[in-house]
């Protein structure tokens, strides 16, 4: 354990030493040394995995697309321990760490890149993508570029489907649209206890709500609880108003670049 101890906090002050020195790596071809100071404490040297990170080398890791692999680096991924480094690298950075990942896998590096799919410039949009991800805990609901939760509607095209006002009314009063698809059920047990969630199956002898972590569908027997109703109020919950007016922006910046 003490091994372990040392070379840890040896790995911590690597880490910090490049942190200190980081502009003068930039530049193509630095995502081994970024790799090495950065993500191997966690990943491991080659990719291989370890406690604290899962491999990069295995099948769901090496079938990720370029796109999506660009994405788990820069904003991270939600409920586990893969932080965002969109607001710490530059856009060159993070495709020069996807790339060696890529080499890591056994290929020469990233096939192409979608301009689109990679970090925005916008410093509010990318603001906002680390509060999508982090503390407001929207990707726990919402999906975009194949990553987040499915009780909520997926979220990729949003500004093509929304404009400025109809987005703010969706923050602001999610329940006077709700999507085809994500509509809401009430069930009322024998106990008085009751249940909302967003239905998944309906039929005369039960109905299927998605949990609210959206891992699980609960079957309730309709003759074994007190009713079954429609409900108009949508699941989302109130957060957009919580957040200062700083994080409203940068939020809305955020859904406008999907």
């Amino acid at each position: 354990m003490r091994k372990a101890s040392v070379i840890y906090r040896s790995a911590v002050v690597l880490s910090i030493g490049f942190a200190a020195s980081f502009s003068s790596f930039a530049g193509v071809g630095e995502g081994q040394v970024l790799y090495d100071g950065f993500c191997q404490i966690c990943h491991g040297g080659t990719g291989e995995g370890q406690t604290m990170g899962k491999s990069l080398t295995d099948n769901n890791a090496s079938r990720l697309s370029d796109a999506e692999l660009i994405d788990v680096i820069t904003a991270g991924r939600s409920g586990t321990g893969m932080v965002a480094w969109g607001s710490s690298f530059s856009e060159q950075e993070i495709l020069d760490v996807a790339s060696y990942v890529r080499v890591l896998q056994g290929g020469t590096g990233l096939a192409e890149v979608d301009e689109n799919a990679g970090v925005s410039d916008d410093p509010a949009a990318l603001a906002g993508e680390q509060l999508f991800s982090g503390s407001a805990g929207c990707i726990s609901c919402h999906s975009y570029r194949d990553q987040g939760g499915n009780v909520g509607p997926n979220l990729d095209g949003l500004s093509a489907r929304l404009d400025n006002n109809q987005l703010i009314q969706a923050l602001v009063n999610p329940s006077q649209s709700i999507v085809s698809g994500y509509e809401v059920k009430v069930v009322e047990q024998n106990d008085g206890t009751v249940i909302r969630g967003r239905f998944r199956n309906d039929s005369e002898l039960a109905v299927q709500i998605q949990s609210n972590d959206g891992r699980r569908w609960v079957t309730y027997f309709k003759d074994r609880v007190n009713s079954v109703t429609d409900s108009t109020e949508s699941v989302m919950p109130d957060v957009y108003a919580t957040l200062g007016a700083l994080e409203q922006e940068q939020l809305l910046a955020f859904l406008k670049s999907l």
